[in-house]
Order: C-alpha cells, then sequence, then structure tokens
C-alpha cells in the first residue's frame, strides 16, 4: 500500500494507521492479561505458577530465537499478525483448561500447552511491535520534520494509554461476567473471539516497513537475524537500560501471584481480584499520559526514577507498614504503586530503548527488552513456590533502587560515546549513536 507523496498527508495516514494497530493490538492484548491475572484464584496457584512459568519462559526463548528473525523475515506488519494469532491459541487452552477443572490432568495439559503458545506468541508480537513503532516514528519524524525523540515520547504515550484502557475494559468485563456467575469457559470463548477480531483488524493496517520515504525495505535472511538480541549483549547499554524490564516484571508477576492469590483473593474475595486488575491497568493508562509531556519537558530520567519509586514502595508497604492483613480496601493501595510503575514500563522505558538502539538495532533492542521482562516474569513465577512473600518483597526492592543508578549511568555511557563520536566522525560509522539530549 503506498502513502501519499506529500508529507502532510503521509503524517496523518501514519498517525491515523498507529491508532488503528494500537486499537487492534489492544483488543488482543486485553484478552490475554486478563487470564493471566485470574488464573491462580480460577484454576489454582500451583497449575498458575507453573503455567504461567512457563508461559514466561517461552516469551524469553521466544524473544531470544524468534522475535527478530520473524520480525524482519516477516516485517512487523507480519511478526504482529503471528502473534496475535498464537496469542488466540493461549485463549482457547485457557478455555478448555476452565472447562475440564475437574479433570486435573486435562486441565494442566490445556493450560499448560496453551501457556507455551501464549509465551512464543509474546516474544515474537512485542519485538514486531518494536519495530513497528520505531518504523513509524522514523517516518513521521522525516515527513514532519520533527525530532524522533518528540515522535518517540507522543507514539509511546499515546499506544500505552489506548492498549491499557482496553486493558481496563477486558479485566472490568469479566469480572462482571463473574458476579453475574457465567461459566469461566464461556467468557474464555467470548474473549477468543475478540482476539479474533483484533486480528483480523490488525490484518487492514499498512505495512510500514512495505514502503514509504525510504522506498522498499530488502528483507534480510533469517539466519542473520537468529541472535539479534544475544549481538546486543556486548553493548553495557543493554545491561544498564535493563532494571526497569526486571523490575516490572519481577514485580507484575508478584503481584499476580502473592498479592492476588495470598493477600487480595482473602481480604476481599476473589471475585475482586480482575477489578484491582482494572484498577492497576486505568492507573497506568492514566499516568501514560501524564508522562508524556513530563519526559518531553524534562526528559525521561525524572520518569525512570519516579516508576522505580512506586516498584520500591510495593515491597515498602509489606516490609515497613505491615501489610496486608486487615487492610481491606487499603489494598488498592499496592495496585496504584503498580499501575504507575507499569505506565513507565510501558511507554517510557520503551521510548528509551528506541531512543538508544536505532536503525538495524532496534529489532535486537526490543527483543532483549521483553526477553529481561520475560526472565523476570518467568523466575518469579517458579521462585513463588519456594519462597514467603517477604522474601520476595526485598527482591523487588533490591531491583527498584538499582532502575534510576543504572539509567543514570546508561546516560554517562551515551554521552562520552556521542563526544567522542563528535570529535572523531569516523566512530559514527562503527556505532550506531543517537544523541541522549532528549532521554
Amino acid at each position: 500500500m503506498e502513502l501519499p507523496p506529500d508529507s502532510e498527508a503521509i503524517v496523518k495516514r501514519l498517525s491515523d494507521n498507529f491508532l488503528w494497530v494500537s486499537v487492534s493490538f489492544a483488543l488482543s492484548h486485553g484478552c490475554v492479561t486478563t487470564p493471566i491475572m485470574v488464573v491462580s484464584t480460577l484454576l489454582g496457584k500451583d497449575v498458575a505458577a507453573f503455567g504461567n512459568g512457563v508461559l514466561y519462559s517461552f516469551t524469553l526463548l521466544s524473544s531470544l530465537f524468534l522475535g527478530a528473525p520473524l520480525a524482519s523475515v516477516l516485517g512487523p506488519k507480519g511478526g504482529l499478525l503471528f502473534g496475535m494469532f498464537f496469542y488466540c491459541i493461549y485463549v482457547a487452552g485457557f478455555s478448555l483448561a476452565a472447562l475440564f477443572k475437574d479433570v486435573e490432568w486435562l486441565m494442566w495439559t490445556f493450560f499448560i500447552v496453551g501457556s507455551a503458545f501464549g509465551g512464543t506468541a509474546a516474544g515474537v508480537l512485542w519485538t514486531a511491535q518494536g519495530g513497528y513503532f520505531a518504523s513509524t516514528s522514523t517516518q513521521i519524524a522525516e515527513a514532519a520534520g520533527e525530532q524522533r525523540e518528540a515522535v518517540t515520547a507522543r507514539l509511546s504515550g499515546n499506544f500505552a494509554f489506548i492498549y491499557l484502557v482496553f486493558e481496563v475494559g477486558s479485566k472490568l468485563v469479566f469480572s462482571g461476567l463473574q458476579l453475574l456467575e457465567v461459566p469461566t469457559w464461556e467468557i474464555g470463548v467470548l474473549y477468543l473471539l475478540i482476539g479474533l477480531l483484533g486480528l483480523g483488524m490488525m490484518s487492514q493496517s499498512i505495512n510500514t516497513s512495505a514502503g514509504g520515504a525510504a522506498g522498499p525495505v530488502v528483507r534480510p535472511r533469517m539466519a542473520s537475524k537468529v541472535l539479534a538480541a544475544a549481538s546486543l549483549w556486548s553493548d553495557p547499554l543493554i545491561w544498564l537500560l535493563c532494571p526497569t524490564n526486571l523490575t516490572f516484571g519481577f514485580c507484575a508477576a508478584f503481584m499476580n501471584g502473592t498479592v492476588d492469590a495470598e493477600y487480595a483473593s482473602k481480604e476481599l474475595g476473589p471475585d475482586v481480584v480482575a477489578f484491582l486488575g482494572a484498577i492497576t491497568a486505568a492507573t497506568a493508562a492514566i499516568m501514560a499520559i501524564v508522562f508524556r509531556p513530563m519526559a518531553s519537558r524534562f526528559g525521561k530520567g525524572p520518569v525512570i526514577s519516579l516508576g522505580a519509586f512506586c516498584f520500591f514502595s510495593i515491597p515498602c508497604c509489606i516490609l515497613v507498614l505491615g501489610c496486608c492483613s486487615n487492610w481491606g480496601w487499603g489494598l488498592i493501595l499496592l495496585y496504584l504503586f503498580q499501575g504507575t510503575g507499569r505506565a513507565v514500563y510501558e511507554s517510557t522505558n520503551r521510548a528509551t530503548f528506541s531512543d538508544f538502539f536505532t536503525g538495524e538495532k532496534t529489532e535486537g533492542a526490543f527483543a532483549n527488552c521483553m526477553m529481561q521482562s520475560s526472565f523476570a516474569f518467568a523466575f518469579c513465577f517458579f521462585l513463588q513456590a519456594k519462597l514467603s512473600g517477604g522474601t520476595l518483597s526485598v527482591i523487588v526492592l533490591v531491583l527498584s533502587v538499582s532502575t534510576p543508578i543504572c539509567y543514570g549511568l546508561a546516560l554517562q555511557l551515551q554521552r562520552r560515546r556521542l563526544e567522542k563520536a563528535t570529535a572523531d566522525p569516523s566512530l559514527a560509522i562503527s556505532e550506531s549513536l543517537h544523541s541522549s539530549r532528549e532521554c
């Protein structure tokens, strides 16, 4: 699909298309995140912990070995379609597990197999989304004559708001249907149909890598992209930027497992868990919009630090304030903190990766981003079978403290590289550098 030659028309077309892609993505994503959150109260903590551990283990492997290759060979749009289709298989597995809940081996089989498909989907989907986001940002910046950092801040905030709002709706609908005593497997079938709707909508989007200002793109061979994520491991930046991903992943798994099953369901009842998840997503959606102008005006560093503080506050409530026995609805405070921290992860953090890693490094960078958070998710879910909530809280505490420190070191390293490139322009040929002035 050819883009119109007029710059203003190009910007409008790309902006409208990104809105369409965001809505399509949000429909699919909302249908997946809700089962992940409620499975511990519906199918049992053991199957939930193991199944979610499998899901994020497969996400880690998919991010490392499949995300960048498929996103490169199929293109960002093709990668999105692949991931969304596999997401639908995950939802089908959850529905069948709920239907055969009384037959334990069938429940385990359907949920574990579905989780493997879901994890494979996530590794490809988020890598492709990063490529689609980066491609759209670059084309809009070139057509509008706008700084790319400003475009990434704006688009990341818009995307995060849209898909988080849909996630809120997904969790509220799930909770409402539970209150109406609709069988869980029937709710799952409804969500499967919604996921298929999102897949159909995505198929109608523009393939941004197929043309545009830069012209046709030649697809690299798949083998050259298999270790795209690993190719960046020698760059200290990829590790200095990882604490936000690790903190979010570990803390989210801690909330979805230990806090939901051990605290929230006992204090408020299992039917309220999905509603609490909606509170988290709603907070994240609102704060993503708030953080967008903050990141543009004050830089991304203060926003990253604020997100780390919110993650830090969750274990503080447990370790210092004695949460959560007899807290009742005061537990919402934990979900507000989680939502605010998640807003930073979903918007500012992703924009930061796009700023630090441009061009051919983009897919590998976003694959690492997903791999890091997936590792933290899986690690936490598996640890929940062995460690107490207090011990897990300490891990969240340590990770959150490291986030602003490592981000500051990343900024310093990037600035030194920029200074060297300015002094010796030949270095720019061998290193893909990007100004951190807006970071």
